[in-house]
């Protein structure tokens, strides 16, 4: 099929490796793809600042609202652009089917596939005007009624967690029109030099039989860095072999850094700062327990897989996506969210018996390689597509004859 991939992100982050996997997966099953993008979105991938939107606290000030209410604004704007750029290219390539990547505000595209009839598979990766409220809205009445109206007009929504399934059929959205995708792997990344894992532990000064804690991911709030940093102490004194190893930078990276130094423990902490994409495979084969200290309840955190992937134990929350992915002591440690006593515990578990992390972590990359590829994704929603577009096409002539 000929496939036009739309979306208005900027594409460095999680949201980036996600589109690049989604389409080396869908043309790997032989449909040809374009990308209908913003330019910036065509840059470098890589674990930067992520996302860098108004704070709650920031929103709160005179000079933040400004900001809040003219971003908001600007997005809504942007229909306009999305609109022009999706009909060109539609008219150009002419399309068996838009793939289109769901935003805040956004209905430029699904505007652009009602008109010249092309179907529509919507990609969710999280709501904002329903059950998951993920930002602060100045519109939001019409925000309801953009996301109300571009899910009910899409041929198939795909979501990455049953939670968000549940939120999308709120809106009148039919079931069967709503497909479970969670994020996954892509097997090429699999590192099976050790060397490579060597090589990184000695460039950050860590002694080759260490145990190495790892996070790998933007530092802000959502992610529970200050949650870490309340952790370490702990550990740091529970297992003096340990290391943490923090790949990545954001918004919390100096108030982690002071953290540290206050508290004497710079010894236990490697940084890294911001890394491309392509080298976050290496710094996890380095490490020997992968963290996620926290998360939402509606979305599918990448880095449990990219963990999982490399046969590392996972420690993280108990929440609906994660257990979705997780099964706890088998192929990952669970804890109570927000439960420091139980998430330092998880930790030190798996720190303190090598057998157990073994075992954890070669049963997590066999379930992440067989149940869990971006390819195998691209293949179960073409698939449903296919179902529905079948369905979709069953001419009123059949209908009448039936009767």
């Amino acid at each position: 099929m000929r496939i036009l991939y739309h979306h208005r992100t900027r594409g460095d982050g999680a949201e980036g490796i996600h589109i690049r996997e989604m389409v080396c997966a869908l043309e790997g099953l032989g449909h040809e793809v374009q990308l209908v993008c913003p330019t910036a979105s065509r840059r470098e991938l890589g674990i930067s600042l992520g996302m860098k939107g108004i704070t709650s606290k920031e929103a709160k000030t005179k000079k933040g609202f400004f900001k809040l209410v003219l971003t908001h604004t600007l997005e809504l704007a942007y229909n306009a652009i999305s609109f022009t750029r999706l009909s060109w290219n539609i008219l150009r390539n002419r399309p068996d089917l838009v793939y289109e990547r769901y935003s805040c505000y956004h209905f430029g595209g699904t505007a652009a596939c009602r008109l010249f009839q092309v179907p529509l598979v919507l990609e969710v990766n999280s709501t904002y005007a329903g059950r998951f409220q993920r930002r602060q809205l100045v519109y939001r009445r019409l925000c309801r009624w953009i996301e109300k109206w571009v899910l009910q007009k899409s041929q198939l929504v795909c979501v990455v967690s049953e939670p968000l399934k549940s939120c999308v059929e709120d809106r009148q959205v039919p079931p069967e029109r709503v497909l479970v995708t969670p994020n996954a792997v892509n097997p090429d990344h699999l590192i099976r030099n050790n060397d490579v894992r060597q090589s990184v532990r000695f460039k950050l000064n860590i002694a080759p039989d260490a145990t190495v804690i790892g996070f790998v991911g933007s530092l802000r709030r959502w992610h529970g860095i200050e949650f870490l940093a309340e952790a370490i102490p702990s550990i740091s004194k529970n297992c003096p072999n340990c290391i943490f190893l923090i790949v990545g930078t954001g918004e919390l990276e100096a108030e982690f850094k002071s953290s540290i130094r206050s508290k004497d423990l710079e010894q236990f902490v490697r940084f890294t700062g911001g890394v491309p994409y392509d080298s976050v495979p290496s710094y996890i084969s380095a490490i020997d327990i992968g963290l996620m200290p926290d998360s939402n309840e509606w979305g599918s955190p990448m880095k449990i897989l990219e963990y999982m992937l490399q046969a590392k134990s996972v420690v993280a929350p108990r929440l609906g996506p994660i257990e979705e992915i997780v099964e706890d002591r088998k192929t990952g440690m669970l804890f109570e969210r927000h439960n420091l006593t139980d998430f330092v515990s998880a930790i030190l578990r798996l720190a303190t018996d090598s057998t157990s992390l073994e075992r954890i972590g070669k049963e997590s990359q066999r379930y992440v390689l067989n149940e869990r590829t971006w390819k195998s994704n691209a293949d179960k929603i073409m698939n449903a597509f296919g179902s529905i577009d079948s369905a979709k096409n069953t001419t009123p002539k059949d209908d009448r004859n039936t009767n």
